[in-house]
């Protein structure tokens, strides 16, 4: 970043030190979310022998030599050109080239919000807030699309998201002079945005954890990068030498950029937790595994051939005759005649079979690592846990439900996060007290995660353990409350209590008799 000097005299020569620490696993979550290109060509800095680090690893015996003509440490195909561009007899660009980038954390992002998306969120709030809800980001996405669409798999992926709420910035050659230009040009509009944690540079925090001021780079339509600067009153735009270009006052009496979170790091003032950290990991290295694979099979097509070394000219080749026919050399001893044969060099197999094994097992762990894998036992399944395919992929019932619900936690809490700022950016100051109070984002607690024949096994099982209960109604009242809690996971406990009144009722009755 260029050295900026701020209004106050202070200069910001360097990053803020938690930025420095986390910016390169930000970018590699980014990668392993999106995926396909961006994951096969993304380079994370250079090894010692100035070869670019990638997601696939490199061989030793695939590193060129210093020596070879044409060596460069910065090899990589350009900017978009066809992948196989380089596969030619470069062991690793072939394995780069031919390996589809696998997409565990996209799989496992969807599936949940999927879920979670599929019950109704229950919203209320002032007037002017569920008008905006209608459209946020100025292009015509409500509120539900922009946070399932957009917000939530970034947040969940990232750990952390800034988000930011302003009003539009005013056309070129326009000049606001009254209220009257503010609603003719469509300045009082609300438009809510994100900044990747990759782009907030430097901040500042008081001590509830707000920024105080913060610097965000940006990358304009013409490939410029810039510098905005915030603070409690106004913003500063700085060019890519640290030039101030732009200043203006925002009237929100704070910065409108608020950061939030899916879990806290302990160690860290403003750093989130990714969720699907563990699976980025799994598919970085599945992807790896596969390559290898690749490689393996793709050489092991084209057998090798030993026959007579009098057959091969000193170019290397050997004489092949009409219709792909390949002679026998003819040896005499005396007056018999013997052939010599030419054999096929079988290939050893054991190392493709365990990179397909180890293959399985990463599925696997990524599976269980989202909670998409059914006990042994169950249907179609053969070892300890399964992974499924994407067809019959599914939650787990209980764990799933937890899952579902603290992922539903963290989305809502970061909606309430958006509304108060909102508020805040409407009313041009802090939003009132009676605002905030008003503001309601609820939810779903529960899932249907279970499938119509569980359900019905299920409730079948549930129907003979009550009728056969009224002999001990203390004891089974207590044991049917905690089996309802297993077959009924998520429900808020306004509705356990209805559950266990009812149990109890039913047992009374029962143990008193005919």
């Amino acid at each position: 970043m260029p050295r900026i000097a701020l209004a106050d005299g202070r200069r910001l020569d360097h990053p803020h030190p938690e930025w420095l620490a986390h910016q390169l696993r930000w970018r590699w979550l980014l990668d392993s979310w999106e995926g396909g290109e961006a994951y096969r060509t993304a380079v994370y800095g250079y090894d010692p022998h100035g070869m670019p680090v990638r997601n696939l690893i490199r061989h030793k015996r695939e590193y060129p030599s210093t020596f070879d003509a044409g060596y460069s440490p910065a090899t990589g195909r350009p900017a978009g050109t066809d992948q196989a561009n380089q596969a030619t007899d470069d062991d690793y660009e072939l394995r780069r080239a031919r390996t589809p980038a696998p997409t565990f954390v996209a799989e496992a992002a969807e599936t949940h919000l999927a879920r979670i998306y599929s019950r109704e969120v229950k919203r209320d709030g002032p007037s002017r807030l569920t008008a905006w809800w209608r459209d946020v980001d100025g292009r015509g996405a409500s509120i539900d699309q922009w946070m399932s669409g957009t917000i939530a798999p970034l947040l969940l992926v990232l750990g952390q998201l800034d988000l930011i709420v302003d009003h539009p910035a005013t056309p070129d050659g326009e000049e606001v002079r009254t209220r009257a230009d503010e609603i003719r040009l469509g300045l009082d509009a609300c438009i809510a945005s994100y900044i990747l944690p990759e782009n907030m540079m430097w901040w500042r925090l008081d001590r509830l954890g707000r920024y105080v001021e913060c610097l965000v780079r940006e990358v304009h339509d013409d490939s410029r990068t810039a510098w905005r600067f915030w603070d409690a009153t106004s913003w500063t735009l700085y060019d890519a030498s640290g030039e101030v270009v732009k200043t203006a006052p925002h009237g929100h009496g704070r910065v409108p950029i608020v950061r939030v979170f899916d879990r806290r790091r302990p160690r860290c003032m403003n750093i989130g937790i990714p969720r699907y950290e563990s699976i980025a990991e799994i598919q970085r290295e599945y992807y790896n595994r596969d390559s290898e694979l690749i490689l393996s099979d793709t050489t092991q097509a084209h057998p090798l051939l030993q026959g007579p070394e009098d057959f091969v000219k000193a170019d290397g080749t050997v004489p092949i005759g009409p219709n792909w026919l390949l002679p026998k050399k003819k040896n005499t001893h005396g007056g018999a005649a013997t052939y010599e044969g030419f054999d096929v060099v079988p290939f050893p197999k054991d190392g493709a079979e365990s990179i397909r094994l180890n293959k399985a097992d990463l599925r696997d762990a990524a599976d269980r690592a989202a909670l998409l894998t059914k006990p042994a036992g169950a249907s179609g399944t053969g070892g300890s846990t399964v992974g499924q395919s994407a067809v019959s992929k599914r939650i787990d019932q209980a764990a799933g439900n937890d899952l579902l619900s603290k992922i539903a936690g963290v989305l809502g809490r970061a909606e309430l996060q958006l509304a108060e700022l909102a508020l805040t950016v409407m009313g041009g100051g802090a939003a009132s007290t009676e605002d905030r109070e008003a503001v309601r984002v609820q939810y779903p607690t529960a899932f249907d995660l279970s499938t119509g024949e569980e359900l019905a096994r299920t409730v079948g099982q549930f129907q003979a353990i009550l009728a056969a209960a009224g002999n001990a109604p203390e004891t089974e009242s207590e044991l049917l409350s905690r089996l309802i809690r297993l077959m009924l996971p998520g429900q808020d406990d306004q509705s356990y209590a209805r559950f266990d009144a009812e149990i109890a009722l039913y047992l009374d009755v029962e143990s008193k008799g005919p």
